[in-house]
């Protein structure tokens, strides 16, 4: 584990690991570069892994994020970490949130170091676009993002500087249910669903230790503004010449299949990677399956001829 200086002069913290061709890998909401471990140890002996936590999230949780435009500095952010470790013919991927930092980066940044790249649900705007109902929460979107403009509001009142277990209840238990649904919205499987319900319950002070610590909780809040607010990246997927994997659950209440095909169609070398049991992280739904697919897609990665 390392820390990196970041352009801004905040510093960024990164879980490095293996040896052997380097691969980038961004993690979701309210997870952290470390919940990849299960996946990549076992590929370390032929893949260095760069797992980096996002600001706000994790060990970089109390890297600073704010009056910044989240996804415009997670981009560069990337930026610096390949920066910092010289990589320049890196294999890129993300998850959910991940994703769409990888996207932003392609707006800002281009794909000239990217040697192939990872898209694991998320498309290339949360809000929808010309594309029709391609963003976030489908055809849900406006009902959820109202339910987070009144949640905001709520905490508004009480105010952001506000230590977490200081808040009024009413307005902990709100946030606590908002985090919970996000999660719970996210899987398929029944029981991977009642575990997080049965843990947002029963052990709220145990997983803000071990998964979304609250010292700076406010940060959890300028994401999901910066979700509510979009990006849209759509104009530069034709820009991404790097082979391209797009991965999707069947069952996803995130984005669509026609929101995946649409990225498939733009991006010029994509193919797209249906998970039939899957929500939104089918990593978690299908686990064996998403190893499969995870290795064949690093081991195709480094098969591709690396321009001169």
């Amino acid at each position: 584990m390392t820390w990196i200086p970041l352009r801004d002069g905040e510093k960024l913290h990164v879980t490095c690991l293996g040896r052997g061709d380097p691969v980038v890998l961004l993690h979701g909401f309210g997870s952290r570069g470390a919940h990849w471990l299960p996946n990549v140890v076992p590929l370390a002996h032929r893949y260095r892994f760069y797992l980096p936590d996002l600001r706000g999230f994790g060990g970089s949780h109390h890297t600073d994020l704010s009056g910044r435009d989240v996804f415009s500095t997670y981009a560069n952010d990337l930026d610096d970490l390949l920066d910092h470790f010289q990589l320049d013919r890196v294999i890129l991927g993300g998850i959910s949130t991940g994703a769409y930092v990888c996207l932003n980066y392609n707006a800002l940044h281009g794909f000239s170091r990217v040697r192939s790249y990872l898209n694991i649900e998320h498309v290339a705007d949360s809000r929808h676009s010309e594309q029709g109902a391609t963003g976030i929460f489908g055809e849900r979107q406006d009902e959820i993002f109202d339910r987070f403009a009144a949640l905001l509001e709520m905490v508004a009142e009480s105010g952001e500087d506000t230590p977490y277990w200081e808040l009024p209840l009413e307005v902990r238990l709100a946030l606590r249910t908002a985090v919970t649904d996000i999660y719970l919205y996210a899987l398929n499987r029944p029981w991977n669903r009642l575990g997080v319900a049965a843990g947002s319950l029963l052990a709220e002070r145990l997983l803000t230790q071990l998964l979304m610590p609250v010292d700076r909780w406010s940060a959890y809040l300028m994401v999901l503004r910066a979700f509510m607010a979009g990006r849209n990246t759509w104009h530069a997927l034709g820009d991404i010449d790097a082979p391209t994997t797009l991965m999707m659950g069947r069952h996803s209440r995130y984005f669509t299949l026609q929101a995946q095909q649409a990225m498939q169609e733009l991006i010029p070398r994509a193919e797209l990677v249906i998970f039939e049991h899957s929500g939104h992280v089918p990593i978690i739904d299908e686990p064996l399956r998403f190893q499969q697919e995870f290795t064949r897609f690093l081991t195709e990665s480094v098969r591709q001829p690396v321009p001169s």
